[in-house]
Formats: C-alpha cells, structure tokens, sequence
C-alpha cells in the first residue's frame, strides 16, 4: 500500500474538539490546513500527494463513528494527536487491520521524537520522524518490527566503530602519558643547562671594577660584524650616527632572552614529534624506541610482525550434512626495521596429520621438518624490510568440526510454511559478524528470535540474520518465521559470513630469534578465519 503519514493542524482561532461523544464530529471550519512532516513510497508523486490531502478535511465532517474513511480509490486512516491528525492513506484494497495496527506503531513513534506535540515541534524533529517511519514501512509493506527495534535500528551502533574508538582512545592516551614524561625530561635537562650557564656567565663576569669586560667584548664584536658586513662600500659613503642606547639591533649577539626563546621552540618542536610518531606507530627516538623482547610486543615499524589467515570453504545439503570443508591457511611476515631482518621464527603445530604444510622457497625446509622453525636457507642473508612476505602455507582438506554450523528445517502447514533456522558453536574461537541469508519471495512474519536480530529485505528478498558476538554465553541460537503460499524448497541455498578471532589449525608462534646473536626479538603476533563461501543447500 501507498503511505503517506501527514500530521496537520487547523487554525488556532478555529480549532473545536476532534472527540465528542465517544466518537468524531465534523470539522466545518478548519479551511487551511498546513503539512508538518511526510513521507510517500511506491512511486507517489507530490501532485497527487496535494489532491489527496486537499480532500481529507472534507471527508472528516461527515460525523461517523470511526477514525477512517473510503473514497471510490484510496482508504484514509487517521488518528488525533492533540492539535495535530496522523495520516495513514492507503489503496482500499489493503488489511483494514494492518492499517490500524501500522498507524498505532507510527502514533507510538511520534511522542518519542516530538515530546511536544505542536507544528514547531515536529517541524523541528521532521528527519528523526521520517526515518523512524521509514524503519516501520518499507516498499509499501509494514516491516514487523516492535517500538523497541526501531530504536535500535535508529541508534545504529556499531560494535566495530565502538572497537576502533576504544583503540583510537588508547593511543591517545599512550601518546599523552609519553608527552608528560618528555616534558618533564626536557624541564630537567633545561635546569641542568640553566645551572651550567649560570656558573659559567659567573665566572665570565668576574670581580670588582673589571667585572664587565665580557660585555664589552661582546659590543665589540657586534661593531666589526657591522663592519664586515658593510664591506668596502663604508669608507666611501658617511658614517651613519650611533644609535640612541637601549635600541636598535646588533647582529651576531645573542641575549639570554632569545635564547630562551629558541629553546622553548626546540623543546615543543620535539614534543609535537614525539606525538605524532606515537599516533602513528612510528618508532620514536631516543632510548625509548629500543625493542623489548616479549610474546607480543612490538609492531608496526618496530620489530617483526606475524599474521596467520585462515579461509574456510564449506559446502553442506539441505538436510544438514557436509559435504565439504576445507580450509586454507597462510602465516605472512612483515620486518619493521634491518635489525630484525634475521630473523628464526618458532611456530607449534597442533600435530594434527591431516594438515598439509609447504613453506616458501626460501626457508629452510629440513629445520622447518625437524624443529617446526622457519628461518632462511642462507643464514647470512636476511629477509626483506617493509614487505610483507608469505613464510607458510597449509590446508585442511577435510575439516570434521566447523566452527560454526547452521542448520535449517522448513516444513509446510497448510498453504504456508515455517521456517526454523539454528547455529551450534562447539569451538573455542570468539566468532563475531554472523550473518545468515535466507532467500524469500514472500513476505514473512518473523515469530521468534532466539539471538542476535532478524529483519526482511524487501528489496533483496532475502530474510536477514544477524548476531554481533557468539561467545560462552550464546553457543546456541534459533530463529523462526512463517511465509504464506511458499514452497519450503524455495529457502535455498542459504549463505553464512563470519569471522573469528583464531585459527582452527592450531599454529602458534612462540618465539621470534636473531640467528646472529640467538638473542630474542620483539613481534606482534595475530590469527584470524574468514569465510570464503559457506552455502547450504546450492
């Protein structure tokens, strides 16, 4: 149906009770009627919008009992909000009971936004409003939503953009704590050199009447840097007057107040850096820059970085049962700097026999058999800075235990058909970002969501859903809906995205080495699995 949610209001001089009687009475007088906030779909266009309205106030004076009327094409439904009316026209052919249901959730809606319930009100909040019903209907159907998940949907947080400001926030402060004990290194060192220089200009001044010979010494070479750099050309034009004492400017003299001066810019110059290079990842200057041997120190420029990547392809039947999985693995190095280009990194394995491993060329392969350590063939050359290089791969041709399992039960009652979706996770991984898509060429009414959330995409017509984190707590989950007039074969194939934090192989990196010094080295180690494909039912 066609929505079009107006709320108006009459004049104020001639403004009557919109109840009397338990019931609606007409509204002779109200002649202007002003649009505060609304929304068309379906491919509504403005002039028809103006027509349809212009003729409202003149079907609500015919004093029934009720809150709707008919005309020989459209159904109006409205409801009186205080001074103001929401609208709802829909085609007459539409659920009369959907109608008042939609209006209801929409009238809901309307106090959350606008707490008063005026024309300024509402102008004011017309977006937040529009937005709002746009979560309610969509392409013209009613999403079966509730008060509380249009909330949700409108505050659209993000648990990745909350992740990236909890580490935006982390460096900040890191970076501010190092700005503090810098500033505090550089007041100590400009007390040390104050001290010295005070001694010095002491000893410089000396006693008695012949104590500020250091002052003229200086006058006098700021005269003969003048005169250097007048050059020849003074003797031949006159000499210019002594300048009035206390001004002027001598070049080549330095007053202890400039000096200060240029320290201070030199010390903030510094701290400015030192910021910036924190922000960054950068490695900073100074003692502190040096690298501390630890599991997982390290990263970026500094050190040696290590990141295992795991990609899952899994194919399973309708009834549940896989038919494949596989899973393909790579452990990627990258070196921060030269000196931790020789590099022997110590790996675990799980032990797990069906595990195919195959190591870069240019790794020693008889040490990588017999101790599981990955270091180059030449032990006088090293690896290369700044690039990140591919040191072994693996694969799981037959993977038994999944990460995650979906299963689906559609079953047919009558002429409509239920639809039961669950997962079951048995592994130790943190899985995160589970989306399950289920195609549907109906409109479904989502009955039960046993986690995360579920909505339908009208325009993909896939039934969507969502669970942000599967933990300890929620190793299990369900959702259930029922489509009218659907065959329960037409909710294949179903597709499932995910990622984990962790590898299902078990590979580890325990130690990072200089083959030189045998002398432990800072890394940063990280794994992850991804989904490549994962399809039930293709």
């Amino acid at each position: 149906f066609v929505e079009m949610s107006r709320i108006r209001r009459a004049k104020r001089d001639k403004e009557v009770p919109p109840w009397s009687d338990g019931g609606v009475v007409g509204l002779p007088d109200l002649e202007e009627w002003e649009a505060a906030c609304g929304a068309a779909v379906c491919g509504d266009v403005p002039h028809q919008d103006e027509g349809l309205l212009a003729a409202f106030p003149k079907l609500i004076n015919t004093g029934k009992q009720h809150t709707y009327v008919e005309t020989e094409s459209v159904r109006y439904v409205y409801q009186p909000m205080e001074s103001l009316y929401l609208l709802l026209i829909t085609n007459k052919s539409s659920n009369i009971m959907e109608d008042l249901e939609t209006l209801r959730l929409l009238a809901k809606l309307v106090p959350e936004f606008c707490p008063e319930l005026d024309e300024d009100g509402v102008r004011e909040q017309c977006f937040d409003l529009i937005l709002a019903f746009d979560e309610v209907l969509a392409m013209g159907h009613r999403e079966n939503l509730n008060l509380q998940q249009v909330k949700t949907a409108l505050e659209m947080e993000s648990h990745e953009e909350k992740l990236h400001q909890m580490i935006r926030q982390s460096k900040i402060n890191e970076a501010k704590e190092e700005a503090k004990r810098k500033a505090v290194s550089i007041d100590q060192n400009k007390a040390s050199r104050a001290k010295a220089g005070l001694s010095g200009s002491s000893s410089g001044m000396g006693g008695g009447p012949g104590g500020g010979g250091g002052f003229l010494d200086n006058d006098r070479k700021a005269v003969s840097r003048v005169s250097d750099f007048d050059g020849g050309a003074s003797e031949d034009r006159p000499r210019p007057k002594a300048p009035t004492k206390g001004k002027g400017m001598q070049l080549g003299s330095k007053t202890k107040k400039s000096q200060d001066v240029l320290r201070a810019m030199q010390a903030e110059d510094e701290l400015m850096g030192m910021v910036d290079e924190s922000n960054s990842g950068a490695p900073q200057r100074g003692p502190s820059s040096q690298h501390k041997p630890s599991g997982g120190g390290g990263g970026g420029g500094e050190g040696v970085s290590l990141k295992a990547e795991e990609r899952i392809v899994v194919r399973m039947s309708k009834d549940g049962n896989v038919d494949s999985a596989e899973v393909k693995g790579e452990l990627k190095m990258l070196i921060g700097n030269a000196e931790s280009s020789y590099t022997r990194v110590q790996v675990e394995t799980s032990g797990d026999k069906s595990i195919q491993f195959k190591t870069h060329p240019n790794i020693n392969r008889g040490l990588w058999a017999e101790e599981c350590v990955l270091s180059h063939r030449d032990q006088s050359k090293n690896f290369p800075v700044g690039n990140e290089l591919g040191i072994l791969k693996w694969r799981i041709p037959n993977l038994s235990n999944l990460p995650i399992t979906v299963s689906c039960w559609p079953s047919a009652v009558g002429n409509n058909a239920t639809v039961n979706l669950e997962y079951e996770c048995e592994s130790n991984l943190t899985i995160s970002n589970v989306y399950v898509c289920v195609p549907c060429h109906g409109s479904p009414n989502i009955t039960d969501i046993g986690e995360g959330d579920a909505r339908y995409n009208a325009k993909k017509g896939m039934v969507e859903w969502k669970v942000d984190l599967i933990d300890t707590s929620n190793r299990n989950g369900s959702l259930e809906f029922t489509v009218p007039d659907t065959d329960p074969d037409s909710f294949f194939p179903i597709s499932v995205n995910f990622v984990a934090e962790g590898v299902v192989s078990g590979i580890k990196v325990l130690a990072v080495t200089d083959t030189r010094s045998e002398s432990a080295l800072a890394f940063n180690a990280s794994a992850f699995l991804e989904v490549e494909e994962y399809e039930i039912g293709a």
